[in-house]
Formats: C-alpha cells, sequence, structure tokens
C-alpha cells in the first residue's frame, strides 16, 4: 500500500506544528509550506529526528504570491494526496487600511481558494483526495470589530460547501473546521476569550479523528457550537447591541 502524503498550507504555526506531528505519526508523509522559511526547517529537522521511516519535503510561499503557488504545486501534485489549509490573518476594524483590507480578503478568501482549486481539480481527475480548510466562527455572523476577516471568513466556509456539493459524487472529501478561540500564548487570565480557547494540540487531535469519520463540519467544541447556533437566530435589533 503506497504511504499517504499530506501538504500543511501555513506549517509553522502552533496548530500546523501540531498536526504535522499527528500525521507523521500515524504514517503520512509531509509537505511543509510555510512564509517563514527558517522555521520551517527548524520544524523539518525535529519530525526527521522523530520520524526517520517518513519523507518530508519544505516549501516557502506567500499565499499572496500567485506565481510561486503554481511552482510549489506543479512541484507536489503528483504526490500530494490530501492539503490541510491553515492560512488566516485577523485584524481590528479600527486598524485597516486601504492595503490591509485587500490582503485581509485575500489571504483568507481569494488567493487561498486558488490555491485549493489547483489541487481540487487534480484530485478530480485522479477521483481521489482530500481537502481540510480551518475557516473560523468569524465568518458564521459579522462581528464589529473584524467583519472584513469574518466576510472573507463567510465566502471561504460558502465556497467549501459548494465544493463538497460539487464534488459529492466523487471520491474527493472535504472538511470545514469552525474554531473560535485557537490558545496561541500562555497567558491564564480569567477572561471570557480565554476560557473558550482550544489548545492547538486538542484541535489538532480532533482535527484528525473527524478526518478519519469524514465529519464535514467540525466546531473546536460543542460549547462553540451552541453559542454560534445562538447567536445566528439572534433578532438583528438584539444582534446589533452586542459588541463583543
Amino acid at each position: 500500500m503506497t504511504k499517504k502524503t499530506l501538504t500543511i498550507l501555513g506549517a509553522t504555526c502552533k496548530l500546523g506544528i501540531e498536526l504535522s506531528y499527528i500525521y507523521a505519526k500515524n504514517n503520512y508523509n509531509l509537505i511543509l509550506i510555510s512564509r517563514n522559511y527558517n522555521k520551517i526547517q527548524d520544524l523539518k529537522s525535529s519530525l526527521e529526528q522523530n520520524f526517520p521511516n517518513i519523507f518530508i519535503e519544505i516549501y516557502q510561499l506567500d499565499i499572496l504570491d500567485l506565481v510561486n503557488q503554481k511552482i510549489v504545486f506543479d512541484n507536489i501534485k503528483e504526490v500530494s494526496t490530501g492539503i490541510i489549509s491553515l492560512i488566516g490573518e485577523t485584524h481590528y476594524v479600527n486598524k485597516i487600511n486601504e492595503k490591509k483590507l485587500f490582503d485581509i480578503i485575500n489571504v483568507n478568501f481569494t488567493y487561498l481558494i486558488n490555491f485549493l482549486s489547483l489541487f481540487l481539480e487534480h484530485f478530480e481527475k485522479k477521483n481521489e483526495g482530500f481537502v481540510i480548510c480551518v475557516a473560523s466562527v468569524a465568518g458564521l455572523r459579522g462581528r464589529a470589530k473584524n467583519f472584513i476577516y469574518g466576510s472573507a471568513k463567510a465566502a471561504l466556509i460558502t465556497f467549501l460547501s459548494g465544493c463538497r456539493n460539487y464534488f459529492n459524487n466523487k471520491n474527493v472529501f472535504i472538511m470545514t473546521v469552525l474554531p473560535g478561540f485557537i490558545k496561541n500564548n500562555n497567558e491564564k487570565k480569567k477572561t471570557i476569550e480565554n476560557i473558550l480557547q482550544i489548545e492547538p494540540s486538542i484541535l489538532a487531535n480532533k482535527i484528525f479523528l473527524a478526518h478519519n469519520q469524514k465529519k464535514q463540519i467540525l466546531y473546536s467544541s460543542f460549547i462553540w457550537k451552541m453559542i454560534m447556533k445562538f447567536i445566528q437566530v439572534l433578532p438583528n435589533n438584539i444582534f446589533n447591541k452586542m459588541k463583543f
């Protein structure tokens, strides 16, 4: 049986590192992609020490570089059997200028789906493959402080939903991950945001399990699923008064 090869886009974030270790432990070869070449080299070295029997390739890629997107894809398309995307960049509305606005939209949606579409088209031809994409609960209803980010994630969620519908009768699996807050530091203040955070290691394990169970939608926790179901049905006149 041929060993599967997973591509991880955004591999040097904490969630990406955790996913790299989980999939390596489960005998996947890895193609790791990141903007930061030094970090990705360090990750590769660490993985090779722990998992000497897997094959690891690394590529430096800024998702906004469309030319390099195609070059990287052409180099890996014949071996990659699936991709996990962890790409995302958030913001605060009162600190965003025109250039940053376009970058937020392009990183979270436009240029990202261009890259993902290269894989989807190739997987369709092979009649085999999977795409797992980390979106955000921010895309389920717009919040005042980050609605540009939220609108891009909403577009991404809709894109993935449409892809699932399109590939329904084909052997291409697509999963949308909807996390709330992901813990990215050691801060232990008892704020609501910190209480609702999830450890990257826990979320990574949930993603791997959901992948094996072929779940199409994965929330980071049952609490977040209930929160967002409640927020989605709130009347506008009540929701618009909330600042969170």
